[in-house]
Order: C-alpha cells, then structure tokens, then sequence
C-alpha cells in the first residue's frame, strides 16, 4: 500500500503535505497559507481556531464571486464547545492540536459531482489507499424538517463505482452545522477499515476500527434563530481531513501517536526519562498516558506560541499556560524527567512540522512562523517553567501549613481552590503533594468553589442570543463613524487650520433609524414592558459595540423627544456582524418602531481621546525600546489599559521609570504639535506595504476583505495602525496623557494604566498639589502626611518626585 511513501519516516508527512497541495493545485484551487490558531479579535466565539472553515466565513456569508481555495489549517481544540483538552493521553487518538486538510467551492465554484470524485482520486489514484477498504456514508435525510434524502448524492458514489452495500445513509452523522444558528447543509464521509479483509458496513460510525478520513459538507442551507432551515441561495461546498489520521492510514498505523508526526517526539521523551522509559502505544499504562499528554500539549503550545499567544491568566493564554504547566508536572512526577528538560522538545517538534522545506506555492512555505519564531518558543518555555517552578516550591510552605492545620486525612477543597487561586498551586500538585504525605484532596468541593468563581467572573461577552446576521440582511452600524468637529467631518483629509481648542465641541448627526428586533430573557419577545431589560437590533445603529478593547457606547433611544430606552452597553454578535444594544425600557417598545440615537457623547470623545492616546502609547513604547507589541488594551473615558510585550533585557526600576518620563514627555510634545487623523480603508496587500505600520496584519483573509488603517499626525515618523475603533480627529484634541502605573504581568508582558484629556490634566493638578504640601512641612512630619495621599491620582513621574522628597533627611 502507499509505495510513495515506503520512505525514511521522516520524510511521509512532508511527502503527504506536498502530495495534497499539488493535487489540489492541479484542480485549479487557490493555495492558500495557514490561517493563525488565535482567531480574529472580533471573533469572541472561539479561543482559538478550531475548523479550516473559520476563516472562510466572511465568504460563506457574503461573497458572490465562484472561488476554488484548498489549505491545511493549523487547529486547536481546547476550551470552548470543542474541547478535547481533558482527554488527550487517556486514549489514543484524541489531540488537543492537529492539522486540518480542506478544499472549499465558494459560489458553485465546483459541483457535488467533482467534490466526491477529486475526494476519491486523491485517496484511490494519488496515495494508492485500498478502495475495498473504503466506505462511504451520505444524509439520509429528516422528513419533519423538510430535509429529504440526499439521493444525488448516493448515485454520484454509485458512478465513481462504488458498491451499493458500502453507500450508507445516516442522519445526525450526515447533516453539518457550524453552529445553533447559520449556515449548514447535509454531507457525506469517507470512512476507512483499518483491519481490511472483510464488509465492515455495519461497523461504520459504530467501531473505533472504522475511522471517518474525509468529509464532505455541502453548505446549502441556513438555520435561522428561530430553528428553521431554509435555502440558503447559495451553494459552497466545505471538506475536511485530519491530517494526523490521514497519516495513520498511510503509514498503516493503529493511532496517530505512531505515525512520523509524534514518534521523534515521544523518543525524544524517552531520551528525557531518568530510567529511559519507552512508549509502547498501550491503554493500560500510566506512563503511556503521560507521554501522549506530554507530546500532544508541547506540540499545541509551541503552535500556539508562534501564533502569538502568550501564556497568561485569561483566554487562550490561560489555556497555552494550562498545558505547558500539565506537562512539566507530569512529565516530572510521572516519567521523571529532570525541571527544565522540556523547552528541549520544541526543535523536534518544529522538525515534524517542517522537517524539509515545503512549499505550497513557489513563494509560500509551509508553517514559516514556526521555524522562524523558535528561539523565542525555547525561550517561553524555559521562562515558563522557571516561573512554574518557583510557584510550586513558594506555594509548598503554604501547603504545608494547611497540611498540618488539624490531622485530618482530608484537606478541603476550599483551602485547595485558595492555594491555587491565591498562590497559583495548581490542583494536581496539590493533591500530589497531599498523596505523598498520605493524605487526600476534597476535589468535588474544589470543583464547585472553582465553578462559583468562574460564575462570578463571567463577563457579557459570553452572552448568548439567538441572533443570526442572515435574520438582519438591512443592519449595519456605520454611522457609529459619523460626527464632526465643527467643519472636520471625521475620516476625511481636513484642510483647515484650527487655532483654539479650547471652543472645539464633537457634533453627532441626529440618526433616526427602526428597531428590528427584540429580546427579553435571551429570547425574541414582542416588546419590552416600561422598567424590563432586554435587548434591541437597529437597523442603522450609531452606538459602538464593544470591540477591540474599546467600550461600547451608552445612551438612549428617544421617540418625539422623549426617552424610551435606557442603552447601557453594545455588543457585537455574529463575529461582528450585528450590535446590539443591552438596556431598560422607560416605556413600552416593540418591533418597527422608529427612534431617534442619543449617545453620551462626553463618554464618546473621552473614550475617543483614550483609544488614539493607545495607539500613540503603543508607538511611544516601542520608539524608546521598550516595548516590542501591544498584547491587549482597554480602554474607556479618558482612561485606558495597555498591556505590551518587553524585550529579555533585565530593566532597574529607576531607568524604567526614566525610559518611561521620556516617552511620556515625547507624546505630550506630540499632543502639542497636534496633526489630523486619517483614516484609510484598504485591502489586506496594501496595508502590509504600509512602511510605519506598528500592528500586524493577518495574512488569512481573502476575497474583498479590507482593513482599516488609522494615522495619527502628519509626517513618516507618526503611529498608524489597523484599528476599528474610533479617534480624534487632530491628536490636539487629546489634551493630555499622563502614566499613572507601569507592572510586571508575567514574563516578559507589562502592564501601563494611563489617563488622558482632563482625568490627565486633575491627576497632575492632584499630585502638584500633594508635592507642594509635603514641601512645606518638616521631614518629620510629611511620612503621616503621605499616608494620606491617594496614590492611583498620582502620576508615575509625580510619585517619583515624591518619593524622593520623602527620603530626604532634612
């Protein structure tokens, strides 16, 4: 079988790859990169990317042009609905981190027909796969839905030649969905019998012995947030195939954890063990497990990490944090491996994904960012696990002492989730611990003190509605871009000179619009009665949605001039399709009903003044050398946090605070100087030429994607970055910026809180004032003075002077 690949084992996943990039070539399909594992910033729906499709749906929900496009997509599978993170080591085919193989039709770019015989070709002609091996399945359709079977899609099999009893129709198992709501349609798979030599028909989607390698999703309908399903109008065709599977079968073996894609890295394991332990592929071995844990979490990390994930406390950083930490542990206490062995797996990790070079096209390699962010990936590894390290041995003597509190032989699951949440001990090294001291764990009541913080840390983000942006084809929020400043529209090139600030005022447009839906208790509902809460859908919405960091908008809605909605915040839905306004009604509202938007629009431009004081910060930064990337942000009015990367020099306080004062002075002089914002909308390729552009751009959006690029000042050497948010638009109308605070996040991450315009203008004022009183007193006597200062007023470069005012003797 496969003589193509009767190789050096090295060799059969770089061979595979290459083999299905050209296929597909020769199908007339657009090759296209990788999309990164950290999804779009607009897409709060995902922790990471988890199918090949993700990038593909702005395509799926809005082009009209035929396209042909096949890649492989990095995926990530922990956290979220698609969770795998748990299971991984306990049997032997579940990952965290794989690769998927897909090609789509956009727009009947290719038929159903061509979709099931380029499938077969591949797998029959190209990697000489055994056809009497291979089964496929189809929708069998569901009668109360209005779905009726796929037949076309059963004779399509029977004329590519395959025998009746093997075309198999299922139900469940043969209709996708991308989610409760959106587009989705019936699919058929090809299955492979691992065993072969017998009719396995009745063994598909019930034996692990018969593995799905291919599916096939013919996306021609839409699910509404009603439940019903209609034509979506359209035809796209979506396939998948692990790629770590698909390798299984090529190279004839049971489990992926036995292919070229994890075997270099579980010997490298081996190397590790202290009593050179060897994984023998079993279900019944503890070490077995640990070494397919170990493997599966190094190779998902030192992906994400190249992606730019940093390991951290939320989001996908918690989650990197989570498997890089499960591995040192483990690998520790279970195999032996010696603290800071690991970082020592990333090159063999790097080598399975790029063990020679491969390109998808001439001038595009395979994973390029893998090989070429490596020393850092070592080093966040090595930084890693010495921070881990120093937290366990810490939190050991707090361990003991809630050990030795009473001799109980069980340590409750309250003190447990205190450790881990005060002190950062995980819970596998607590109930390590409590094992070698001959004690247990309450584990069940760490479970719910974890689930009752986690309940209280749940943000509105995570808010579920059933809204489909294909219910609101009329809804945009453009207008949330609209306002002046007197003559200024904003946005566009401004050729007038404006002499005095200080008679400026931002003017809104009067924008009347229709309420489309809405909602009460996360459900559709006639109206909302005076005094209940609930959601709206505007038709022409002005208030911004939470996005990018930047707060929403807050407000009313006003018929005849009179207040009927309270807006008390705006959220994007629908991977940013649609905003909807969170509220209370101050009198009946209902669907249809025309209203008048009234933003707090002093909130606006403080928040305005605070996001273009971002993007200068971030330009500040890295002018001084400090930073080296803006890591998140949030930013509301005339205040804002920014959290940055550093670079590996080690920084003394007093010279951080020096770089700091001088980059805090070089964007007041900035301010002062003053120069229009320009805001320009672009394609993805125009905005990479940009010279001066501080943020990146994602190179896994196609068709007519665009970004929006905003510059600060006049001249080259200004900040300009791609950014949705909303600006000032002449940087004098900032005022102010004034550091308040600048702390360690972990390694190599920072944290800056800043205020601006007049916040910035009161702290400074607040901290002359404070300076001026400890003055005039005696130095015995200012210590009791100082106690009285509220020192989040005090910017960093005042609390500096302070402090040296206090130290001083007489």
């Amino acid at each position: 079988m496969c003589q193509m690949y009767c190789v050096v084992r090295w060799e059969v996943s770089r061979e595979l790859r290459k083999s299905f990039f050209e296929f597909f070539k020769s199908k007339n399909h657009e090759i296209l990169k990788s999309a990164s594992v950290i999804p779009a910033e607009n897409d709060s729906s995902l922790l990471f990317t988890n199918a090949g499709m993700n990038q593909f749906k702005p395509l799926i929900l809005s082009s009209s042009e035929p396209k042909r496009v096949a890649n492989i997509q990095k995926c990530i599978r922990a956290g979220g609905k698609h969770n795998d993170l748990d299971d991984v080591g306990k049997d032997l085919h579940h990952q965290t981190f794989f690769e998927m193989m897909g090609n789509w039709s956009f727009n009947d770019a290719f038929s159903k027909q061509e979709a099931c015989q380029f499938a077969w070709d591949y797998l029959v002609k190209t990697l000489s796969i055994d056809s009497d091996r291979l089964y496929v399945s189809y929708f069998g359709g569901i009668e109360r839905l209005g779905l009726p079977e796929d037949r076309e899609c059963r004779e399509i099999w029977k004329r590519i030649g395959i025998p009746s009893d093997r075309i198999l129709p299922f139900v469940a198992e043969n209709f996708w969905e991308m989610g409760s709501a959106g587009p989705c349609g019936p699919c058929t798979e090809i299955h492979y019998d691992r065993i072969g030599g017998r009719n396995a028909s009745s063994l598909v989607n019930i034996d692990d012995s018969v593995v799905e390698i291919w599916n096939i999703v013919f996306m021609s309908n839409i699910r509404d947030s009603s439940g019903h399903i209609h034509n979506l109008g359209k035809n796209h065709i979506d396939t998948g195939m692990g790629f770590e599977r698909l390798l299984s079968v090529v190279q004839n073996r049971n489990s992926n954890f036995d292919t070229d894609a994890f075997t270099p890295i579980l010997d490298k394991i081996t190397s590790l063990t202290k009593n050179k332990l060897k994984y023998n592929g079993t279900l019944s071995s503890r070490e077995d497990a640990v070494f397919r844990l170990v493997a599966d979490h190094v190779r998902a990390a030192t992906v994400a990490i190249s992606d730019g994930a940093i390991p951290d406390g939320t989001g996908s950083g918690f989650i990197v944090r989570k498997m890089m930490r499960r591995s040192f542990l483990q690998g520790n206490s279970k195999l032996g491996i010696e603290r800071f062995g690991l970082s020592d797996l990333v090159p063999v990790v790097i080598s399975t994904m790029v063990p020679f070079l491969v390109r998808i096209t001439s001038d595009k390699e395979v994973y390029p960012e893998i090989e070429k962010s490596s020393n850092e990936i070592i080093k966040t590894f090595k930084d890693e696990e010495t921070q881990f390290w120093k937290t366990v041995d810490k939190a050991k003597k707090m361990f003991d002492g809630v050990a030795n509190e009473n001799k109980s032989p069980v340590i409750s699951g309250r003190k447990a989730f205190n450790l881990f949440e005060t002190h950062g001990l995980p819970l596998s090294v607590t109930v390590e611990m409590a094992r070698n001291i001959g004690k247990e764990v309450d584990e069940k009541e760490f479970e719910r003190c974890q689930l009752e913080a986690q309940k209280l840390s749940q943000k509105a983000s995570q808010l579920k509605l059933p809204v489909s942006a294909s219910d609101f084809p009329t809804h945009t929020d453009n207008d949330k871009y609209s306002y002046t400043y007197k003559n200024g529209r904003y946005g566009k090139s401004i050729s007038f000179t404006l002499t005095n600030f200080n008679y400026l005022f931002l003017e809104f447009p009067k924008v009347q619009t229709r309420i489309l839906e809405v909602y009460k208790n996360q459900e559709k509902a006639n109206c909302l009665n005076e005094n209940e809460k609930g959601f709206v859908v505007l038709e022409n919405c002005q208030f911004y949605g939470e996005q990018g960091g930047q707060t929403s908008d807050t407000g009313k809605l006003l018929i005849d001039k009179k207040e009927i909605f309270e807006v008390e915040s705006a959220k994007k839905l629908e991977n940013g399709a649609v905003t909807v306004l969170f509220g209370r009604a101050l009198q009946p509202i209902q669907r249809d009903l025309r209203v008048e938007q009234q933003l707090d629009e002093k909130k606006r431009e403080g928040v305005m003044k605070a996001h273009s004081a971002t993007h200068l910060l971030n330009w500040a930064l890295q002018k001084s050398g400090l930073g080296c990337g803006q890591k998140g942000s949030s930013v509301d009015c005339n205040r804002l946090r920014f959290d940055y990367s550093t670079k590996d020099d080690v920084m003394e306080k007093e010279q951080r605070s020096e770089v700091l004062k001088q980059g805090e002075e070089r964007m007041n002089e900035f301010i002062r100087h003053g120069g229009e914002t320009i805001i320009l909308e672009t394609t993805i390729e125009e905005a990479k030429k940009i010279e001066n552009l501080q943020s990146d751009v994602k190179e896994d959006r196609i068709g007519n994607s665009t970004v929006r690029v905003v510059s600060l000042g006049i001249g080259r050497d200004v900040p300009v970055e791609c950014c949705s948010g909303t600006h000032v638009h002449d940087v004098k109308v900032i005022e102010d910026i004034a550091i308040m605070s600048d702390k360690s996040m972990g390694q190599r991450l920072r944290r800056i809180i800043a205020v601006t315009g007049e916040e910035a203008q009161k702290c400074r004022e607040y901290a002359e004032t404070s300076y001026k009183d400890l003055k005039s007193k005696e130095p015995k006597e200012r210590s009791k003075i100082a106690k009285k200062i509220d020192w989040k007023r005090v910017p960093l470069v005042d609390q500096s002077r302070i402090s040296a005012l206090l130290k001083q003797k007489r």
